[in-house]
């Protein structure tokens, strides 16, 4: 029973040491034309991945909303700097797309509640300005076609249901198989 018990713990605990795949939520963005933004995306620390992008702007006084499916280009691969760039489009060519950039410093392998503040002074939503978006419009390039975030963070969210569904699985069978074990024995 004692080598059942230990196996379950080291079972256990290899769901901390594997991460799994965590989903992010924007709470409470604001842009400084009265618009917001709102939604999530799934970030896995195993293929610095970034997937399930779902996110949405509303309408200010600036621009209108959107609604951003993918990464931008060269913006979008910067996970390790903190920098999340998210498109309206899924590429080849991003130029003329829409950019949504959230600079945070993020540990992607988060606890579920974990908050992570942006940097105000750098979140924005403009366009890219050329094929890669390695560049996007701002105020002094393009006046009047872009917006700052002024307020908002992410949230780590639950791990998904399957992660349950499986160490739960895992469990039954490490305790079936000592049930059978001391059945045997008896």
């Amino acid at each position: 029973m004692k080598k059942t018990l230990v196996a379950a713990l080291v079972f256990a605990a290899s769901f901390e040491v594997n991460a799994s795949p965590v989903s992010w939520e924007l709470v409470d963005f604001q842009f400084n034309d009265g618009g917001t933004a709102y939604g999530s995306f799934t970030y896995d620390s195993d293929t610095y991945q970034i997937s399930n992008i779902d996110i949405y702007t509303t309408g200010g006084s600036m621009l209108s909303g959107r609604h951003f499916v993918s990464t931008a280009g060269e913006w979008g691969n910067n996970t390790s700097f903190g920098i999340l760039a998210f498109s309206d489009t899924t590429g080849p060519d991003f130029t003329g797309a829409g950019w949504f950039r959230i600079d945070a410093n993020i540990n992607f392998n988060a606890s579920p509640g974990t908050i992570v503040n942006q940097w105000l002074d750098v979140g924005a939503e403009s366009f890219c300005v050329n094929y890669v978006c390695s560049s996007a419009a701002n105020e002094i390039t393009n006046p009047g076609q872009s917006r700052d975030t002024i307020s908002g963070y992410l949230v780590a969210s639950v791990p998904e249901p399957e992660t349950y569904a499986m160490m739960l699985t895992g469990l039954a069978m490490v305790g079936y198989g000592a049930f059978r074990r001391n059945k045997k024995i008896v």
